[in-house]
Order: C-alpha cells, then sequence, then structure tokens
C-alpha cells in the first residue's frame, strides 16, 4: 500500500506541473479539476462450489472500481482509480480464498490503487502513461471476476490511415487481478524483462476485422499473433446470417530462453449461425506442444491477459494446456435487448505425455473433461446488471494416470451484480 501511495503522490504532482505548464493559468488549472469527472462500478460477487475428493469453496466478496478523470486541457488530462476487493466474512469459507481469484492468495483484501495515468492527444495520436488497463491479446484487464488485471506502461495509438488503428505498448510491471502488487511482467522467471507490443486493427466495414499483434519479451519469447473477424459472411433472404472467426498465435524463445524452449502454437476456430433471437455457435481450439505463456492459464505466474482461446469457459481454462484438442457449442437466447441465456458446452482431450512432460510448461495437468454452463443476463438499466452462472465439470480420470482414479468433478454457481454510476 505503501509504494501504491507514493506511485499516486508522483502522478497527481506531475499531473498538476504539466497542466500548469501548458495552461499556464491557475484558473485553467481550475477548471481542469473542477470539471472532472467521477464515475464506479461497485460489485458483489457470490461464489458456491462443490468439488468432489476437495474442500467445498463459498465466498461473497465485495468492492469494485471507484475512478475519477480530470476534464482534457490542450490535449492533456490524467486519471485515477482506487480498486478493491473484501470477503464479506464469515460468509466466504475457503482455507485458500484465492481460488476464487477474487482476493490475495493468503485471503486479505485487495485495496490498491489499480490506475494513475496521463494520457495526451494530438490530432490522430494518442499517448497514455501509468498505470492503466490494457486490451492486447497477451496483456489485457482479465475482467471477469471482482477486479481487473492492471499494468504500468506506456501506450499509444495512430488512426491517421483510414480504418486502421496502429498500435504500441512497453509494458514494465503489471498487478494480477486477484493481487495488491505491481511486479515486474517475469518476476516468477527470476529475470527483469519488459514486455513489448506493436499491432494494427484494420476494420474496412463494420462487420469485418483484421488484427495483427506481435508481443516481444526479451530473453523470454516472440509471439506473433492474427485474428479475422467476419460477422457478415452469408446472408440469407430469411434472415439467416453465418458469422465467423480464425485466430493463430506462435510463441518461439529468444535469447536467454529464460522460460525454457518455448516453441509452441494456438489454432482458434469459431463459426455461427443467428436468426432473430436466437445463435449458434461451434468452437475449436488446438494447442502446440507446449502451454501458453502470457494467458490466464498461468493464472498470477505470467498471466498478463485472460484466455484468449474461444473454448475458454467458466471453470476449466485448460484448453491452453500442452497439445490439448478442445471442442465446443454456444446456444445463445436473447428475446430482449436487455436480457439473454445462453447454454455452453466443451469437451477438452489434453494429452498426458505431453503435459506431464517437464518441457510442456503446463501447469496444472489435467485429464479430459466435459463442461457445461447456464449462463444468464439481465441489464433493467444500464445503472444495474446482473449475471448468474451455473457450471458443471466432469474429469474422465480414467483418460491420464496423472489422476488416475481421483473425479476432480465441480459444479459451481455465481451471481455477479453490477452498479454503475457516473457523475
Amino acid at each position: 500500500m505503501a509504494s501504491s501511495k507514493y506511485a499516486a503522490q508522483q502522478l497527481v504532482r506531475l499531473m498538476i506541473f504539466a497542466v500548469m505548464s501548458v495552461s499556464g493559468s491557475a484558473d485553467n488549472l481550475e477548471d481542469v479539476f473542477k470539471n472532472g469527472k467521477v464515475s464506479g462500478q461497485l460489485r458483489a460477487f457470490w461464489y458456491d462450489g462443490e468439488r468432489d475428493l476437495r474442500i467445498d469453496r463459498t465466498a461473497l466478496t465485495v468492492g469494485g472500481i471507484l475512478s475519477y478523470q480530470t476534464a482534457p486541457i490542450s490535449g492533456l488530462n490524467g486519471g485515477i482509480s482506487f480498486f478493491s476487493s473484501n470477503g464479506a466474512l464469515p460468509v466466504t469459507r475457503m482455507p485458500y480464498s484465492g481460488q476464487t481469484h477474487n482476493l490475495n492468495l493468503d485471503g486479505s483484501s485487495i485495496n490498491t490503487l489499480g490506475e494513475a495515468y496521463l494520457q495526451y492527444k494530438a490530432g490522430e495520436t494518442s499517448i497514455k502513461f501509468g498505470r492503466q488497463r490494457l486490451d492486447l491479446p497477451l496483456a489485457n484487464d482479465y475482467y471477469n471476476r471482482m477486479l481487473p488485471n492492471s499494468f504500468e506502461a506506456l501506450y499509444s495509438e495512430n488512426r491517421s490511415m483510414k480504418n486502421t488503428v496502429f498500435k504500441a505498448s512497453y509494458i514494465t510491471g503489471w498487478k494480477y487481478k486477484a493481487d495488491d502488487t505491481f511486479r515486474s511482467p517475469t518476476y516468477t522467471l527470476g529475470i527483469d524483462r519488459d514486455i513489448a507490443v506493436l499491432g494494427a486493427v484494420y476494420a474496412p466495414e463494420p462487420s469485418f476485422k483484421l488484427e495483427l499483434y506481435d508481443t516481444y519479451v526479451r530473453d523470454v519469447m516472440n509471439a506473433p499473433y492474427v485474428q479475422i473477424i467476419d460477422n457478415s459472411i452469408w446472408k440469407s433472404s430469411e434472415g439467416i446470417t453465418f458469422s465467423g472467426a480464425l485466430q493463430y498465435l506462435s510463441e518461439n524463445s529468444i535469447g536467454l530462453h529464460a522460460a525454457g524452449e518455448t516453441n509452441t502454437y494456438l489454432l482458434g476456430v469459431r463459426g455461427t449461425v443467428s436468426k432473430g433471437a436466437w445463435s449458434l455457435s461451434a468452437l475449436y481450439t488446438q494447442i502446440g506442444d507446449q502451454s501458453l505463456l502470457g494467458t490466464g492459464g498461468r493464472y498470477e505466474k505470467m498471466g498478463w491477459g485472460g484466455f484468449i482461446t474461444y473454448t475458454d469457459l467458466q471453470i476449466d481454462g485448460e484448453s491452453e494446456n500442452a497439445a490439448a484438442k478442445a471442442y465446443g457449442s454456444i446456444l445463445v437466447y436473447r428475446p430482449l435487448s436487455n436480457f439473454e441465456v445462453s447454454a455452453k458446452y466443451v469437451r477438452i482431450n489434453q494429452n498426458d505425455s505431453k503435459q506431464s512432460n517437464s518441457a510442456s510448461l503446463t501447469l496444472n495437468p489435467r485429464p479430459d473433461s466435459d463442461e457445461y454452463n447456464i449462463d444468464a443476463t439481465y441489464q433493467p438499466r444500464k445503472e444495474f446488471r446482473i449475471r448468474t452462472r451455473l457450471a458443471r465439470i466432469n474429469y474422465d480420470s480414467s483418460s491420464t494416470e496423472l489422476y488416475q482414479n481421483k473425479a476432480y468433478d465441480e459444479t459451481n454457481v455465481r451471481i455477479i451484480a453490477d452498479y454503475l454510476f457516473s457523475i
């Protein structure tokens, strides 16, 4: 907390100095703060999980994000966000509370300055410096629980070319969503290395997008990524639409090979048929001989971003394990603009010999599994949203010697309520 407080003080001083330098007027400086905007997202998260042969987990967590952003002056403004996640004892009953990724790993509350930045915009170029949330393939906020990931970074965008956004980021630190401390992105490897990302997004029309990125971590890996999304491949006169997406990621070790001799890939395919309030998607994922680095599957160790596989569901993210193959489907029904319900299924076939090999980079070997989810989202007004999830995962313990005669099946329920406001 001391380091967060010091960082906040330093950033506020820098912000005041920068604004005064640009404006040269105390009146202008007063308007910058007086006309700023306060916003927030308050969240309550209920989790109840029953697990075979393991300790059940029950937790109620409350907290959220409180943000303040100054008004811009001469293209310059700044902002801060306070992150908070607190176990509502005695409801929380888990000897290892961090497993829900809502609290610190020791079960203590998270209260930290998640964002503290300056940003500047001139013409078609914008630059943002400081603590911030990012949206990059291997470095993103992973906001699926109480709090998001956050980064200490320099981020820039340029939109001077029609239908194209060029992106660049240099990341020196990150805070995992279930942690209150910013660390080096490679601290678990015993070295201090930063992340450099270059990217471009081309969208000539609303239904089509081409994304190209390269993530470079010195002495660890180089990881080019491409994704193509077409939401209008084919349309019929009866209102049936077919859309699809393709993703490919390649990861290869470089320099000191600090994470090992990395040579793996991700191939993902998604196809969706929709008509009116209904849509049905088919999903496929294939992983190379090693698990992926820099994704949610590595959690607080090197999980700078959420799972990027199309087959990522709720409990089991092990479709990113070494040599895994996953097949899935999602059926969505949206009868109202503010209500949606979906049924999801995924089958993950694991490779026992690959994922148990010390060179596979797999941190959490699993047997084959089937997962079933029913999700619902209801947002009666823009300020309030509630989401529910019922999930069941069945492990095939006979599929692997690692889990022979151990049925780690799990059923869990989650309810997430959000209240969003802006002043």
